[in-house]
């Protein structure tokens, strides 16, 4: 069988599959060496293992590169891939599109295609969502030091530069000029994304609520999105416009020396207010949650963790899908106790293996029937 656009790849035969033979939720993760792994593996499989055995004992991990994809008793594939996958792990992209092909011809579902998985740079994501109407921030590609200022003039200042295809705030600039960008250049990761600066804050201020968190600090909300379903995450405040983790007031707080100083009444009342902004917005169904379940699936992925501001109306400014989320166990959270951490986040993975265990339900009720059963396992050698 020969596979589009695929490497040279050889079939094995198999053995017939067995009447008494479950079907199997199979994970595609990257194989030693082929790519980063992240903390949400381990602590979505522990939960799991606690939650529902039973789901457990579907499942079953192949790791790319480690030799022939079994796709006998097969009912669902998730492909769980760092990503921009084509552009940053070749190898497995390849061997996830011939997964992918070959599952195509048993009628087997996919969730989060290798192809959607290569739609994620901040550049395409932009793109996409710009072509289809989403309320996102206009972004373009500079592939040199040479291109950035010019096309940081196009996107127009204040602007973003940040490395195209990595996910975390490391190494993010704000320019406020074509000069700022030159120096930007001496150190960007190429190819750049250059996106609109889209002041969140300033809109909120305008309104005139002084008192409210989102005129006083910038935010990052999070929600994941799961086909249709939508859950929320987190929210962040930062007095950095670049708003994640690391440059939280919650990380910035949780320190020795800050926990500290609280228990005198300093910055004490600030922490608490944050910590029921953030519980309120995991509570709370997700205003506008269509337009992260278009995004989504505009980009051609089933499964991402959406990051996004919130204007005065509710209104959504979404700023990227991240299909491989880093989500570490609840004890591992910063202010762990005092936003429940444990809970919500065994509460999100529990309604994430509801989601899986819904997909794998309808992949079963819709397969064809008429299709053959497999009987052949695929083995790239692209290296």
């Amino acid at each position: 069988m020969q596979l589009p656009d695929s490497p040279a790849t050889r079939v094995i035969p198999l053995r017939a599959k067995s009447p008494a033979s479950r079907f199997k939720i199979v994970f595609v993760m990257h194989g030693e060496r082929r790519g980063r792994t992240v903390a949400t593996d381990q602590a979505f499989m522990d939960r799991l293992k606690q939650s529902d055995p039973e789901l457990v004992g579907q499942t079953r991990i192949h790791r790319t590169g480690s030799g022939p994809f079994d796709f006998r008793d097969v009912g669902l594939i998730v492909f769980w891939l760092g990503d921009p996958l084509r552009q940053k792990y070749p190898k497995c992209y390849a061997e996830a599109v011939q997964i992918e092909a070959t599952a195509s011809l048993y009628g087997i579902r996919v969730l989060n295609s290798p192809f959607g998985l290569s739609n994620t740079s901040k550049a395409d994501q932009a793109r996409i969502w710009s072509e289809t109407g989403m309320p996102s921030a206009y972004a373009a590609r500079a592939q040199s030091a040479d291109d950035l200022p010019a096309v940081a003039s196009e996107v127009g200042f204040p602007c973003i530069i940040r490395s195209d295809d990595v996910h975390c705030q490391r190494d993010v600039v704000i320019a406020r000029s074509e000069a700022d960008a030159r120096r930007a250049a001496a150190t960007c990761v190429f190819p750049a994304a250059v996106i609109t600066f889209v002041d969140i804050q300033g809109a909120w201020r305008a309104t005139g609520a002084e008192t409210s968190l989102f005129s006083q600090y910038h935010h990052k909300a999070r929600a994941f999105v799961f086909g249709g379903e939508v859950k929320a995450s987190h929210l962040f405040f930062s007095t950095d416009p670049i708003v994640g983790l690391s440059t939280s007031v919650f990380a910035r707080e949780d320190t020795p020396r800050r926990n500290f100083t609280r228990r005198f009444g300093l910055g004490a009342r600030l922490v608490s207010r944050m910590i029921d902004a953030d519980l309120a917005h995991f509570e709370a169904p997700v205003a506008h949650a269509d337009e992260l379940v278009k995004a989504v699936a505009a980009l051609g992925l089933d499964f991402a963790a959406v990051d996004y501001s919130i204007l005065p109306d509710g209104r959504p400014v979404i700023w990227e899908a991240n299909p491989y989320f880093y989500l570490p166990s609840g004890q591992q959270s910063v202010f762990s106790a005092e936003r429940q951490a444990v809970r919500r986040v065994e509460e999100t993975f529990d309604w994430m293996a509801t989601q899986i265990k819904a997909e794998y339900a309808r992949a079963l009720s819709a397969g064809d029937k008429s299709l053959m059963e497999p009987e052949t396992a695929l083995l790239s050698v692209a290296g």
